[in-house]
């Protein structure tokens, strides 16, 4: 297949904990969505592979292969908590993005922009560089932090930008498109915590999944999460109540057609854990509080503007019910009290990929070049690529 790929293009990639989403600079939203997983099979008697390395697989290559269940196959996340941790594997897999899912033939010409985390160092980024201008060869690259985007997204440069994914939160005011790193307020206690509590309660309430593999379980709970789970506007008047079902309790059809009831209570106990950790466990500030702190560290002629512009994004924003609860939370605890009409929270309908169409709109922006490395440069003094990392990542 002919590659569409044109040099002009900016090729944008996400890496998320979850999934990697990638498309092309200008496009409305991800043309391709990868689980965040890797697969790596024994190879034997391969006369290609004198030293038996084991052979790595990705995207529809791994569900096939899983699916079919005919190798032995072990499964890892190159990715974990916003960061690579697995560095081999993650090169393999950007290189398997770009030849097998974009159908790019000459890496040559790629122009990258690499969207990661507010809180990865620059030297982190200067690792990640080596990899694409020495490894994959690419023509240029412009590492941008999510949070921005994610602000960037709705057309704005500064606000409050409120990113709730897989494996963490992040609140950061963001100032004519720079995160005030100071007031930066992150938990651990986001989507993949939500979905293990959400396992927790159907085994509680003796709905069982063993019958399924633990991929296909994993994707019944995710899929239950999203499609049923809410925020609960008064949580523990819920709990509380001897007429728990204020709300409906919900069927849903399992892959082999059985049909299971979801109940009230375990269709907001999960998603509860935003605003108190002790749900799962954990210990940390509740999400309004997080907002609150961020907003609180910052100057006092800027407090305004955040509170008008809090932007929600990531997977974890979608649940039903969630600004409302956070508007009246905020009410409650904002020093020296706050009006609802005080403030005010964008939330886009495709906010799940918002850090990513945020990156498609800047890629499609002439100043892209200008602000990105190219191979040239990055080539041309070795001894300052840690200086140039510094000055040219947002």
């Amino acid at each position: 297949m002919e590659s569409e790929y044109d040099q002009k293009d900016i090729v944008v990639i996400d890496n998320g904990t979850d999934t990697i989403k990638v498309g092309i600079s200008g496009e409305d939203y991800p043309r391709l969505i990868y689980d965040n997983k890797c697969g790596s099979h024994s190879v034997q008697n391969d006369n290609d592979n004198p030293n038996n390395k084991p052979q790595l697989l990705f995207g529809q290559d791994l569900k096939k292969v899983v699916k079919e269940k005919k190798l032995n196959v072990q499964l890892s996340n190159p990715i974990k908590d916003g960061k690579i941790d697995n560095v081999e594997s993650m090169k393999e897999f950007w290189q398997y993005i770009l030849e097998d899912g974009l159908q790019i033939s000459e890496l040559q010409q790629v122009n990258l922009l690499i969207i990661d985390q507010v809180k990865n160092s620059k030297e982190y980024k200067s690792k990640l560089a080596e990899i694409f201008f020495d490894y994959l060869k690419v023509q240029s690259v412009l590492f941008m932090n999510s949070a921005s985007l994610s602000l960037f997204s709705t057309g704005l440069v500064s606000g409050l930008s409120i990113e709730l994914g897989h494996a963490v939160n992040t609140i950061v005011p963001i100032y004519q498109g720079f995160p005030i790193m100071h007031a930066l307020e992150y938990s651990h206690i986001s989507g993949a915590e939500i979905t293990q509590c959400l396992e927790n309660d159907l085994q509680t309430q003796e709905i069982s999944l063993d019958k399924f593999s633990e991929e296909e379980k994993q994707w019944i709970i995710k899929d239950i999460k999203e499609k049923m789970c809410y925020i609960a506007n008064d949580y523990e008047m819920q709990i509380n109540s001897e007429d728990n079902f204020t709300e409906e309790e919900k069927s849903y059809e399992l892959p082999d057609e059985q049909v299971i009831h979801i109940t009230p209570k375990i269709r907001y106990h999960c998603s509860e854990a935003l605003f108190n950790s002790a749900i799962v466990n954990k210990n940390s500030s509740p999400l309004p509080q997080m907002i609150v702190n961020s907003i609180q560290r910052c100057d006092k002629e800027l407090r305004q503007e955040l509170l008008s512009n809090m932007v929600l994004g990531g997977g974890t924003s979608m649940f039903q019910g969630l600004i409302s609860r956070l508007q009246d939370d905020i009410c409650q605890i904002y020093p020296g009290g706050a009006m609802r009409s005080e403030f005010n929270f964008v939330a886009d309908f495709q906010r799940k990929y918002s850090a990513w169409i945020g990156g498609s709109m800047l890629g499609s922006l002439k100043t892209f070049q200008s602000l990105a490395i190219n191979k040239q440069e990055y080539e041309e003094n070795p001894e300052g690529k840690m200086s140039l990392i510094h000055k040219r990542t947002f």
